[in-house]
Parts: C-alpha cells; sequence; structure tokens
C-alpha cells in the first residue's frame, strides 16, 4: 500500500516538473512570436502547477501520517515534499520572466545578446538533468547539476555587468536593459532551485546532505 502511494506521489510530481519545464520554455517564446498568447499560457500552467503542489503537499502529509514510513520510504516523501515546492517556486519564475518578456516584444535588443539564450539553455539543462537524476536516483548527474549552477552564475554576473554598462552609455534604453536583468536573475534563481532539487536526490538516495558542504565535515 506505502508503495503505491510513493508511485503515485511520484508520478504525480513528474507530471508538475513537465508543466513547469514548458512554461520556462514558453516564456522565451514571447520574444519572437504573439506575446499575449505565450504569456496567457504561461499563466494557465501556472495555476495547474498551484495545485498541483497543494495537492501532492496534502498527500505527503496524509501518506506519512498514515503509514509512518520509516527509512528510505520516509527520505522519499519527504524529498517529493520539499521537491514539490521547489518546483511550484520555479513556475514563479516562468511567469516572472514571462512578465518582462512581454515588455521586450520584438524589441532587437535581447537578440543582440546571445548569452541571454546560452543562459536560458544552461539552466533549462540543469532543470531537465536535475529532474532526471531524481527520477532515475542518479546521483552522478545530480552531482553534475551541482557542479553546473556556476556555469550559470557566471552568465548572470556577466549580464548584469554588461546592462551596467550599456546603461551608463544608452540611458534612453534603462528599462529595457532592466528586464533583462531581471530576465537572467530569474534564470540564475532556476539554476539555484534545479540545484535544490539535485541535492535532494543524492540525499533522498545516499542519505547525505551535501547542502552547506556538510559533508565535508
Amino acid at each position: 500500500m506505502l508503495t503505491t502511494k510513493i508511485i503515485e506521489l511520484k508520478k504525480l510530481l513528474m507530471a508538475e516538473a513537465s508543466l513547469v519545464e514548458k512554461m520556462v520554455s514558453m516564456a522565451f517564446m514571447g520574444l519572437s512570436s504573439d506575446t499575449k498568447n505565450c504569456f496567457d499560457d504561461v499563466l494557465v500552467f501556472e495555476k495547474r502547477v498551484n495545485q498541483l503542489e497543494v495537492e501532492i503537499g496534502n498527500k505527503c502529509t496524509t501518506t506519512i501520517a498514515l503509514h509512518q514510513p520509516a527509512a528510505k520510504d520516509l527520505r522519499t516523501i519527504l524529498m517529493i515534499y520539499m521537491i514539490n515546492n521547489d518546483l511550484e517556486r520555479l513556475g514563479d519564475q516562468a511567469v516572472n520572466i514571462a512578465e518582462s518578456v512581454v515588455d521586450l516584444s520584438l524589441n532587437p535588443i535581447p537578440a543582440q545578446m546571445p548569452e541571454i539564450k546560452e543562459m536560458k539553455e544552461s539552466a533549462l539543462k540543469m532543470l531537465k538533468e536535475s529532474l532526471d537524476a531524481f527520477t532515475n536516483e542518479n546521483t552522478e548527474l545530480a552531482h553534475k547539476v551541482c557542479e553546473d549552477d556556476s556555469i550559470v552564475d557566471d552568465y548572470e554576473r556577466s549580464i548584469t555587468a554588461q546592462m551596467i554598462k550599456l546603461m551608463k552609455e544608452n540611458p534612453q534604453h534603462i528599462e529595457v536593459y532592466l528586464h533583462i536583468i531581471r530576465i537572467a536573475n530569474n534564470l540564475e534563481r532556476i539554476a539555484d532551485l534545479s540545484t535544490n532539487i539535485a541535492e535532494s536526490t543524492i540525499y533522498f538516495v545516499d542519505g547525505i546532505v551535501i547542502k552547506h558542504h556538510q559533508h565535508d565535515d
């Protein structure tokens, strides 16, 4: 019975994860297409993600209360609960990006910055790999996700520095540059949350806490 409940929780979590991945991709589509439709689609997906977040959270607490799991089963449910919260926050980042994209629709400036696209692809890759690592209990892939976080951090610092420089040179475009910084900040948060999922996977599989380098003690 407990095994069936855990399988059900995992399926719900993967459904939520799939929606979040699509939200992040759709948020950027508005840069070259109908932003209103893209933004509306992101909001529709966000509503479903929020519903799933509540449903999964309730099922986790009910499962623990009714079945009193121990050892790996308990870790599994707790990790599903934590990842569920991270996925809901990831959806919020996608909405933030979509909001900025609405104001940047068909603006030529973002297209002149290949780093934005590269950063998006790196962050999305981290998200996908973190979810794959959890699904397949692949700690090697989870460690890779944690290491890749520095790549996205470097993009964020580089883009922010470029935008500050451009603000000084072209103050008439400050609003555009601020939106680009906002997008970069939200992509950096997506990478951070993906790292959280990877760290949760390592704890789930090996029972080792690597957050804040606690495993070094």
